[in-house]
């Protein structure tokens, strides 16, 4: 018997199936009920509600449709393979074999044309192969009785039937005779190849074209020791789609077990003659056509919805009719209390037009604009505070969160809902227990992605940052004995072995000092000689000796194995070696442990099944490590983790077919437009496309469907965000066709509409508007000592000055400097710098500023006859750009450096002294002391210099220092900055001032000094010259923030702390610290 269960809602799909358990228990206790799923979800869900109702699951197995079948094959056919032979897996390696012998034929022009263009031709072929395996694995499914034409030759047959579907163009006609021909000429050649491996028994019963007919034909004359072997009942629940030759097998069981298949049904009203493809038509033509014609179009189709979204859904109705079933149906009718059951209402009804009353506080349907992934997560996170708050008795496992790509979501989430404390006494009731499921296997375990990396080294340059990643994974780090401090030092020596890129050190026609080998080899001196010490061309690193010289010898020992694994990659191997070489890899690599066995294990079975079934395929040629990774990365990647759905917790997940549990709360992030449906490109030789028939799947009607069930499945609330404002300039951003769809239904069957309902978000964390407008439980960016609705337009805090009573020289410049930075180092004790050390990873050519600085500085300290070992010696530390660019710096070095000294010759810089500076000034009636010491003092000369650029830091000091030499009456007969300004050297000097003008001037500094311990000075401090010359011409100081921004994260801090920035007051203390300074500027050659 063959019973159809249709129903709105899976809750009562789960009472019947319960109810026919408890009725009409299985008389054999240690059989097993099967229950046909298409999803590891469905199949938790199910089991906990069976728990939940009957107080146990036990004895449930929950297979797919796909394996369950071929089970019931093979207990039909014994003789039957555990794996079909011509699986997908294994006839891609067949396909591999065979392809290069047809492509001297005529008919195969095309692929032979293709393949030729490449470079990589093996590889090329490989993805070829694969390709045209999915194709096969396709057609073995939906269009067996192509194969079966093509096997009695009767190409024409196959023609005819594709010929008369309405798709095709006069293009497409005259394609599909050419790829008809080489296809069937290719799916024949494999049939061959399977034959000569299996006996013709084994071969027609393992064909799944042949198959499905010779078990149609068993059932109709089965044995009853046969009939004894077959379930006594099948249930096939939570399924909304299903290949016709699947289904009609299942109706053929149903003469010998009871088969209960469950179809969630969206309306109780026929719909399954719907035209989705002129709905849409017409809502895309819709701006141009008044009320009047929307109702004329809409009239004869029912829902709009149902018929744009539903195509799947009623197809596979369709199909279950034509199998004229036992029907049954229990729908539960939607109370039209709110937006979203009002929806859900008129869908069930299969209403083309209904009237929707909005209510002001109606937010069971949300939709949210926001700038970011980031922003999406944050305004999430609030939101679900706000229903916690709201509704008490909700609990996060009423919760789904779903995405089209999950992955691209993850360190949103962990960052948004992990940085709340949830353990101990400190617990933050902010904090949301969450899981994450459906994430690829590559993007959830080091070992993997680390295991990638290797396979893809092949073409590797041996980049520093991709080589010392792989040492950062713990498992990698235990192999070799390494705690994380050895690699906080390893980095730091890294960097300064000048280690870049490059393997050898004579990989190119030039020497590559940069190279890992250069690196090595200094480490390793180093254990015995001194730093900068020679031995042939290498130079000793002295951090590596003594109790560091293991340290050194690690890293030397994993690069040998790292460099031996890169040079067996460049050649091909066959089957056998890859895989012993594979299993020795991880064994270099990997500290197997308790936790790291699983990765390992899922790592050694792929390398396994990957070779059982080239092996099964008998292919045995030799094979590319990029075919190997090629491998892995597939694997990898339709593996997903799905242990951590239904934990308890807010589930995050992905968009999957056939998993629509019903929740409280369903949310959607990331419908943004072009990103769901999810982009899906066909192949041009896919022939199914150009004739589609019932049942068959298409990607992007999955995805209208998944959405339609996602709005079906949520009780209470329906919530999407996407990003709909650009970060870059705010633009406006549309959403996601469907979300379009859905705000365009409405807005036609509601009064008021409901676009203005969309709500947008601001860009930041900390806007106001969070706090006022929207719900935010962001407590940390709001000053709880000033109402909300006060413009928080600067930080106070409490003044700490009253026990300074003298100021440093050093610290007054600092501040003036960067008066933000000073003010969180000094003042608040913090410190953004960071620790990490920034690799260099590319190959130079030129020097930056930066390195040329550096070099110019060691050479101002370096005698001139010794000029040319302390360039050898930067050669050979990797310092110089590489080949005759190395030359040609040399030369601009020496020459810079000479027009510096030839101006500094004119000073004896051997007898210069500091000037002891002490100050006694009342500032604020307090008597403070500015003391310290200016350098460089040259028979009442002061001459400073830097060997680089004139930057405004270097300005600033120097103009303190002028300014007190003025105030304590200090005889200047010169006072000079030199610096280098690209080919040549130039002089910074000051105009005379007034000793009145300059005390004024410092005590301005002091005061705003003493003043920096209770807030912060905001000014412009960069490019300040061109700054103070523009304020005629109307600029702000907002038009120099992004040049600040970029740079200084203390800057960045305090703007996010402040909600409005007084432009006036920044331009005006700006022109008071910096604007008699800029006037005073005397430059000259």
């Amino acid at each position: 018997m063959f019973t159809v269960y249709y129903s709105n809602q899976l809750y009562n799909h789960k009472d019947l199936l319960v109810n026919v358990l408890k009725s009409d228990p299985n008389p054999n206790p240690f059989e097993a009920e099967t229950i046909l799923v298409q999803s590891v979800g469905m199949a938790q869900w199910l089991q906990m509600q069976i728990a939940g109702e009957t107080g146990i699951a036990a004895n449930l197995q929950f297979p797919f449709p796909t394996s369950f079948l071929w089970q019931q094959y093979r207990l039909l056919f014994p003789e039957l393979p555990k794996e079909n032979s011509f699986s997908k897996d294994i006839i891609v390696w067949r396909l591999m074999r065979l392809l290069p012998t047809y492509l001297e034929c005529e008919e195969f022009l095309p692929l032979a044309y293709y393949l030729s263009e490449q470079e990589q031709n093996q590889f090329k072929l490989y993805q070829l192969a694969s390709k045209v395996a999915d194709l096969f694995d396709q057609y073995l499914v939906y269009r067996p009785h192509w194969l079966i034409f093509w096997e009695q030759g009767n190409i024409q047959a196959v023609f005819n039937e594709i010929n008369q579907s309405s798709y095709l163009n006069d293009q497409d006609r005259e394609n599909i005779p050419k790829t008809l021909l080489w296809q069937s000429i290719l799916w024949n050649a494999l049939v061959e190849d399977v034959k000569k491996d299996e006996d013709d028994l084994i071969f027609y019963t393992s064909h799944r074209a042949y198959l499905q007919q010779h078990y149609l034909s068993k059932l109709s004359e089965l044995s009853s020791q046969e009939i004894e072997k077959l379930p006594k009942r099948i249930f096939v629940f939570g399924i909304s789609s299903m290949p016709i030759n699947q289904l009609n097998i299942l109706n053929q069981l149903g003469k010998y077990c009871h088969i209960h298949l469950f179809f969630t049904n969206p309306s109780k009203i026929f719909w399954g003659d719907s035209q989705e493809d002129r709905i849409i038509e017409k809502i895309t033509l819709k701006q141009s056509l008044d009320h009047q014609d929307m109702n004329n179009l809409y009239k004869d189709q029912g829902n709009p919805l149902l018929s744009i979204w539903g195509k799947q859904g009623k197809e596979f109705l369709n199909l279950l009719i034509d199998n004229e079933p036992n029907e049954i149906t229990f729908y539960t009718e939607a109370a039209r209390d709110n937006l979203l059951n009002s929806v859900k209402y008129a869908i069930l009804n299969y209403e083309y037009q209904s009237s929707f009353e909005i209510k002001p506080k109606d937010g069971s349907i949300q939709i949210h604009s926001c700038h970011s992934k980031m922003r999406e997560v944050e305004v999430l996170h609030n939101y679900l505070l706000s229903l916690f708050e709201e509704y008490p008795n909700m609990s996060p496992n009423d919760i789904i969160v779903l995405s089209p790509d999950i992955d691209s979501y993850t360190p949103y989430i962990n960052a948004v809902f992990e940085c709340y404390q949830h353990n101990g006494k400190n617990f933050d009731k902010r904090y949301i227990p969450f899981s994450l499921s459906d994430q690829k296997l590559k993007n959830t375990n080091p070992i993997i992605a680390s295991f990638l990396t290797l396979l893809t080294l092949k073409e590797s340059h041996f980049n520093v940052e991709k080589i010392y990643s792989l040492l950062d994974v713990t498992a990698v780090r235990e192999k070799y004995q390494l705690k994380e401090t050895d690699l906080i030092k390893l980095k730091e020596w890294i960097k300064l072995a000048g280690i870049r890129l490059g393997e050898n050190i004579n990989e190119n026609k030039w020497k590559n000092y940069n190279s890992w080998e250069n690196g090595i080899n200094r480490l390793l001196l180093g254990i015995s000689l001194q730093s900068e010490m020679h031995w042939e061309e290498i130079i000793a690193i002295n951090e590596s000796y003594g109790l560091n010289a293991e340290l050194s010898g690690i890293l030397a020992k994993f690069m040998e194995n790292l460099t031996a694994w890169h040079h067996f990659i460049q050649e091909a191997y066959v089957i056998s070696e890859w895989k012993s070489r594979l299993m020795l890899l991880i064994e270099q690599f990997y500290q197997g442990n308790t936790e790291n066995n699983v990765a390992l294990f899922q790592l050694q079975q792929i390398i396994d099944n990957i070779f059982e079934r080239m092996k099964q395929a008998n292919f045995d040629e030799e094979i590319e490590i990029d075919i190997i990774s090629t491998l892995f990365e597939r694997e990898l990647s339709e593996q997903r983790d799905q242990l951590n759905f239904l934990v308890g917790k807010v589930n995050f997940c992905t968009f999957l077919p056939m998993r629509a549990i019903p929740f409280k709360v369903v949310c959607l992030l990331g419908m943004n437009e072009g990103d769901f449906p999810r982009p899906y490109l066909k192949d041009h030789f896919d022939l199914m496309q150009y004739a589609p028939q019932k049942g068959d799947r298409a990607k992007r009607d999955d995805d209208r469907y998944l959405f339609l069930e996602a709005l079906l499945s949520a009780q209470k609330i329906f919530y999407m965000s996407y990003i709909g404002q650009s970060i870059i300039n705010n633009n406006e951003k549309l959403p996601s066709i469907l979300v379009s769809q859905l705000i365009d239904y409405i807005n036609e069957n509601s009064q008021n509409g409901f676009s203005h309902k969309i709500i947008k978000h601001p860009i930041s964390v900390f806007s106001k508007k969070n706090f006022t407008e929207h719900i935010s439980y962001n407590k940390e960016w709001v000053n709880t000592k000033k109402p909300l609705n006060q413009k928080n337009k600067e930080i106070l805090i409490d003044n700490k000055n009253g026990n300074i009573d003298t100021i440093n020289i050093t610290d007054l410049i600092n501040y003036i400097q960067n008066p933000i930075k000073f003010f969180f180092n000094h003042r608040l004790g913090i410190k953004f710098e960071t620790y990490e050390t920034n690799f260099e990873i590319s190959e130079s050519f030129q020097l930056s500023n930066l390195e040329k600085y550096s070099l110019l500085h060691a050479l101002s300290e370096t005698e001139e006859d010794t000029y040319h070992n302390f360039f050898k010696n930067a050669k050979l530390k990797g310092e110089l750009p590489a080949c005759n660019f190395g030359k040609i710096s040399e030369t601009e070095l020496s020459r810079l450096i000479n027009l510096l000294n030839i101006k500094l010759s004119q000073y004896e810089l051997n007898s210069a002294k500091n000037i002891e500076i002490n100050i006694t000034l009342e500032i604020y009636g307090k008597i403070i002391k500015l003391f310290g010491n200016i350098p460089n003092n040259i028979n009442n000369r002061i001459i400073l210099w830097r060997t680089g650029k004139l930057r405004d830091k270097d300005i600033i000091e120097a103009w303190i220092y002028y300014l007190i030499l003025n105030v304590i009456h200090f005889n200047i007969d010169e006072f000079s900055f030199f610096y280098l300004n690209h080919s040549e050297v130039k002089t910074l000097q000051f105009n005379p001032i007034d000793q009145s003008i300059a005390k004024d001037q410092v005590m301005l500094y002091l005061q705003d000094y003493l003043s920096s311990f209770s807030k912060p000075q905001l000014v412009i401090y960069k490019n300040i010259h061109k700054y103070i010359k523009h304020v005629s011409t109307g600029s702000t100081p907002k038009n120099f923030y992004k040049e600040i921004l970029a740079e200084d994260l203390y800057f960045c801090r305090i703007l996010a702390q402040i909600e409005e920035i007084n432009d006036n007051d920044i331009h005006l203390h700006t022109l008071l610290w910096f604007e008699k300074m800029i006037n005073h500027i005397r430059e000259k050659i």
